[in-house]
Protein backbone atom coordinates (compact mmCIF):
# COMPACT_ATOMS: atom_id res chain seq x y z
CA UNK A 1 0.00 0.00 0.00
CA UNK A 2 3.08 2.58 0.56
CA UNK A 3 3.84 3.03 -2.67
CA UNK A 4 -0.26 3.91 -3.78
CA UNK A 5 0.16 6.19 -0.19
CA UNK A 6 3.13 8.08 -2.12
CA UNK A 7 1.47 8.09 -5.51
CA UNK A 8 -1.56 9.43 -4.09
CA UNK A 9 0.21 12.43 -2.23
CA UNK A 10 2.36 13.17 -5.82
CA UNK A 11 -1.36 13.31 -6.96
CA UNK A 12 -2.15 15.82 -4.60
CA UNK A 13 0.59 18.07 -4.70
CA UNK A 14 0.29 18.48 -8.50
CA UNK A 15 -3.30 19.04 -8.73
CA UNK A 16 -2.75 21.61 -5.93
CA UNK A 17 -0.10 22.94 -7.96
CA UNK A 18 -1.52 23.19 -10.93
CA UNK A 19 -4.93 24.50 -9.93
CA UNK A 20 -4.52 26.01 -6.64
CA UNK A 21 -6.81 23.48 -5.50
CA UNK A 22 -6.93 20.75 -2.72
CA UNK A 23 -7.62 17.56 -4.05
CA UNK A 24 -10.81 17.27 -2.30
CA UNK A 25 -11.15 13.79 -3.20
CA UNK A 26 -7.90 12.22 -1.70
CA UNK A 27 -8.38 14.07 1.82
CA UNK A 28 -10.94 12.42 4.26
CA UNK A 29 -14.15 14.34 5.12
CA UNK A 30 -12.27 14.19 9.19
CA UNK A 31 -8.78 15.21 8.81
CA UNK A 32 -7.08 16.34 10.98
CA UNK A 33 -4.81 19.62 9.52
CA UNK A 34 -2.04 20.48 11.38
CA UNK A 35 0.20 23.29 10.97
CA UNK A 36 3.87 24.76 12.32
CA UNK A 37 3.73 26.59 15.41
CA UNK A 38 5.96 28.93 14.32
CA UNK A 39 3.70 29.44 11.59
CA UNK A 40 1.79 32.81 11.25
CA UNK A 41 -1.39 30.48 10.84
CA UNK A 42 -0.35 27.94 13.29
CA UNK A 43 -2.92 25.71 14.31
CA UNK A 44 -4.55 22.34 13.81
CA UNK A 45 -7.60 23.01 11.46
CA UNK A 46 -10.45 19.89 11.73
CA UNK A 47 -12.43 18.71 8.86
CA UNK A 48 -13.02 19.72 4.93
CA UNK A 49 -14.55 23.12 6.94
CA UNK A 50 -11.78 23.81 8.88
CA UNK A 51 -9.12 23.45 6.20
CA UNK A 52 -10.76 25.12 3.52
CA UNK A 53 -11.07 27.68 6.88
CA UNK A 54 -7.33 27.77 6.29
CA UNK A 55 -6.95 28.26 2.84
CA UNK A 56 -8.94 30.76 3.14
CA UNK A 57 -6.93 32.77 5.14
CA UNK A 58 -3.60 31.91 3.47
CA UNK A 59 -5.81 33.76 0.30
CA UNK A 60 -6.07 37.05 2.48
CA UNK A 61 -2.38 37.54 2.81
CA UNK A 62 -1.07 35.98 -0.09
CA UNK A 63 -1.79 35.73 -4.06
CA UNK A 64 0.46 33.05 -4.93
CA UNK A 65 1.30 30.02 -3.59
CA UNK A 66 3.40 27.20 -4.70
CA UNK A 67 4.34 24.04 -3.39
CA UNK A 68 8.01 22.59 -4.33
CA UNK A 69 8.30 18.65 -3.52
CA UNK A 70 11.88 17.92 -4.20
CA UNK A 71 11.08 14.15 -2.58
CA UNK A 72 8.43 11.92 -1.55
CA UNK A 73 9.22 9.60 1.41
CA UNK A 74 7.29 5.96 1.86
CA UNK A 75 7.07 5.78 5.52
CA UNK A 76 5.09 3.18 6.14
CA UNK A 77 0.97 4.77 6.39
CA UNK A 78 2.67 8.20 6.04
CA UNK A 79 4.34 9.94 3.36
CA UNK A 80 7.34 12.63 4.29
CA UNK A 81 7.08 15.31 1.25
CA UNK A 82 10.31 17.48 1.49
CA UNK A 83 10.91 20.92 -0.20
CA UNK A 84 9.60 24.50 0.25
CA UNK A 85 6.83 26.62 -0.11
CA UNK A 86 6.95 29.75 -2.13
CA UNK A 87 3.94 32.63 -1.49
CA UNK A 88 3.88 35.98 -2.54
CA UNK A 89 2.32 38.87 -0.47
CA UNK A 90 -1.14 40.07 -1.66
CA UNK A 91 -0.31 43.69 -0.53
CA UNK A 92 3.22 43.62 0.57
CA UNK A 93 4.69 42.42 -3.15
CA UNK A 94 7.21 40.25 -0.86
CA UNK A 95 8.54 36.95 -1.88
CA UNK A 96 8.54 34.25 0.71
CA UNK A 97 10.20 30.98 0.12
CA UNK A 98 10.06 28.17 3.56
CA UNK A 99 11.68 25.11 3.77
CA UNK A 100 9.10 22.68 4.40
CA UNK A 101 8.77 19.06 5.87
CA UNK A 102 5.25 17.37 5.49
CA UNK A 103 3.49 14.33 7.24
CA UNK A 104 0.86 13.05 5.31
CA UNK A 105 -0.65 10.13 6.95
CA UNK A 106 -2.99 7.90 4.58
CA UNK A 107 -5.50 5.30 5.31
CA UNK A 108 -7.66 3.79 2.55
CA UNK A 109 -6.45 5.39 -0.13
CA UNK A 110 -7.19 9.33 1.94
CA UNK A 111 -5.56 11.65 3.55
CA UNK A 112 -6.34 11.71 7.05
CA UNK A 113 -3.77 13.87 9.06
CA UNK A 114 -1.65 16.47 7.66
CA UNK A 115 1.80 18.22 9.83
CA UNK A 116 3.47 20.60 8.35
CA UNK A 117 6.89 21.20 9.63
CA UNK A 118 8.95 24.59 8.87
CA UNK A 119 12.27 22.28 9.74
CA UNK A 120 12.21 19.32 7.23
CA UNK A 121 14.62 17.28 9.86
CA UNK A 122 11.73 17.57 11.84
CA UNK A 123 8.99 15.90 9.46
CA UNK A 124 11.93 12.65 9.53
CA UNK A 125 11.95 12.47 13.03
CA UNK A 126 8.27 12.31 13.42
CA UNK A 127 8.18 9.26 11.38
CA UNK A 128 11.19 7.65 12.71
CA UNK A 129 13.54 8.80 9.90
CA UNK A 130 16.18 11.28 11.57
CA UNK A 131 19.13 9.45 10.34
CA UNK A 132 17.94 9.57 6.59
Amino acid sequence: MSRENVDLVRRFFDHLNATGEFLWDAIDPEVEWVIDPMALLAGTYRGHEGVKMFLARIEEGFDQVRFEIDDLIDAGDSVVALGRTRMHGRGSGVAVEQPIGWVLRVRESRIVRSQVYFRPSEALQAVGLADR
